[in-house]
């Protein structure tokens, strides 16, 4: 079973009664240090909002990281349904882990309907295939099994300074289900890197760093589909206080903006 196939797997979290699913770790959700990685986290308690609600596509979701994760213990998601609308559903998630909440999360569906588009303009894009894969240039033997293909449009971070701005190309690294559930919970697991990577750029020359993300917002504008390259152009405008904030953009190759990303995290020279 491939890495990806194993995150797939991770998704389809196990129901143990009505509006409480259990997920937690393994391959593919677990950081270089064995931290349970916090996309991971992320992703499982979007699809048990997303398990809740039959006929509404989910537009937004808030959540909050408040605990570190254990990799190797199961993770309990427990919804509440705080609003059953004409139009809107609103889900509250809590993820429990040894008693404790971890995170949590605020979801948002909308009914789908027709509306007024505009977009700021796209960047430049480019054939991912011709870049350079993030994982390879970090060294990582394992770098074409990863169950998502980073490649890098701009520099990768080092030890020298950068500006806080960055663009990487994402996708699954294989064959996704149709089911668009996955698609999306599988976009929120890959929008959790590279947030706080670009935050620490122009701060890259000043010795070793550590970072943990505090807080997590996603506005999706469109379904995505991650079978397909997604550009995420990142930009930081602000770190101060040992925080560092972060925007993303996800755009498709058509030049669509497919989702809207914010974070802020601890920043901290070790």
């Amino acid at each position: 079973m491939s890495l990806l196939q194993r995150l797939i797997k991770r998704l389809d979290l196990q129901q143990r009664e009505t509006d409480v699913y259990v997920g937690g770790s393994g391959e593919g959700g677990v950081t270089e240090n064995a931290r349970l990685f916090g996309g991971m986290v992320a992703a499982q308690a979007t699809m048990a909002a997303q398990l809740s609600v039959d006929d509404f596509p989910l537009h937004s979701l808030h959540a909050y990281f408040l605990r570190p994760g254990r990799p190797n213990a199961e993770i309990v998601f427990e919804v509440t349904r705080a609003k059953e609308g004409k139009n809107f559903r609103a889900r509250n998630v809590s993820a429990i882990q040894n008693d404790e909440i971890i995170f949590q999360l605020q979801a948002s569906f909308q009914r789908e309907e027709p509306g007024v588009v505009h977009q700021d303009a796209a960047p430049a894009l480019v054939d991912p295939k011709s870049l350079p894969n993030r994982d390879q240039l970090r060294g990582r033997e394992r770098w074409r099994e990863m169950p998502i293909d980073v490649r890098m449009a701009t520099e990768i971070t080092g030890s020298e300074k950068l500006p806080p701005d960055q663009q990487i190309y994402v996708r699954a690294n294989g064959d996704l289900p149709a089911d668009p559930k996955i698609h999306l919970a599988m976009v929120v697991y890959a929008s959790d890197r590279s947030l706080l990577d670009t935050a620490w750029r122009p701060h890259a020359d000043k010795g070793k760093q550590s970072g943990a993300s505090l807080d997590h917002s996603m506005w999706f504008h469109q379904p995505p589909v991650f079978n397909e390259w997604l550009l995420y152009d990142l930009h930081s405008p602000a770190a101060r206080a040992g925080r560092g904030l972060a925007f993303g953009a996800m755009y498709n190759l058509s030049g669509e903006r497919v989702v809207s990303i914010a974070q802020e995290g601890v920043m901290r020279l070790r």
